[in-house]
């Protein structure tokens, strides 16, 4: 099986587990590049397999979007068509330690938050029914917050933030058409469940779950001592990114900033 430090996706989940292992939410990851590397583990995954389409971290990757189901009977296929745009391309599979399932139309949102070390953090927000995917490839930003450094400690609310929800208003309508495409043409969901769970109007991110990416997330970061150890990843400029799902705090990797260069 291929080496998930040297994969970006992989590597993201495996620096989640090594700096945030408290709120971790996967047991195991696997990488398989090949259907017998599927056969061999697809055991422990039973009816249900978080997977993503992942490449090496100096790959050229295409500019493709591959939507997944958490359906494990998808992969197969799912595999050949990354392969057939890139030789390179693997599939990451993720068990979660509650072993629930949870479908992608049923998130409450997602999460993007930069770290400049030492300078500032970026929060990015998009709402119910969306998830990271859309904050991954600037398809949609619902809220925004920029955070000097020194004031990381005393932000409690993101109401006593700048708040761009207004702004954002005015996109929603084509965010959601295509958000609701990608999740049945590309993810293969039913129709009907799509149209019902994504919201017809912006909600904004509910004040505990900003909270809880605040306390469980940010400040797990912003103690000095963890900074030697960052620098010696490489991760002086970094992003967290994750999903909001049943009223929590799902991170999904470390996303190490040598993807944004591929």
């Amino acid at each position: 099986m291929p080496d998930p430090m040297k994969y970006g996706k992989a590597r993201g989940a495996s620096l989640l587990k090594k700096y945030l292992p408290r709120v971790t939410p996967f047991s195991e990851l696997d990488l398989i590049s090949t259907p017998d590397e599927w056969n061999a583990v697809k055991g422990k995954y039973g009816g249900f397999a978080f997977q993503r389409v992942d490449w090496p971290l100096e790959a050229k990757k295409p500019k493709t979007f591959y939507g997944t189901s958490g359906r494990p009977e998808d992969i197969p296929d799912l595999l050949a068509r990354a392969q057939a745009d890139s030789p390179d391309a693997a599939i990451l599979l993720l068990l979660t330690k509650d072993g629930k399932k949870r479908y992608r139309y049923e998130y409450d949102g997602g999460f993007n938050v930069l770290f400049a070390l030492g300078r500032e953090i970026v929060i990015e927000l998009v709402g119910k029914g969306f998830d990271g995917h859309e904050l991954t490839y600037g398809l949609a930003v619902h809220e925004s917050y920029t955070i000097p450094w020194d004031l990381i400690p005393w932000v409690t609310s993101k109401n006593k933030l700048p708040n761009n929800v207004v702004w954002a208003q005015t996109w929603y309508p084509a965010q959601r058409k295509e958000r609701i495409r990608y999740l049945v043409e590309d993810c293969g969901y039913n129709a009907e469940l799509v149209e019902k769970s994504v919201p017809t109007e912006l909600r904004s991110l509910d004040d505990s779950l900003f909270c809880d990416l605040l306390d469980n997330i940010v400040m797990e970061f912003y103690p000095y001592s963890k900074e030697a150890a960052l620098r010696r990843d490489g991760l002086e400029l970094f992003c967290v990114q994750g999903n909001f799902v049943d009223g929590k705090i799902q991170p999904w990797e470390i996303f190490d900033p040598r993807r944004w260069q591929t």
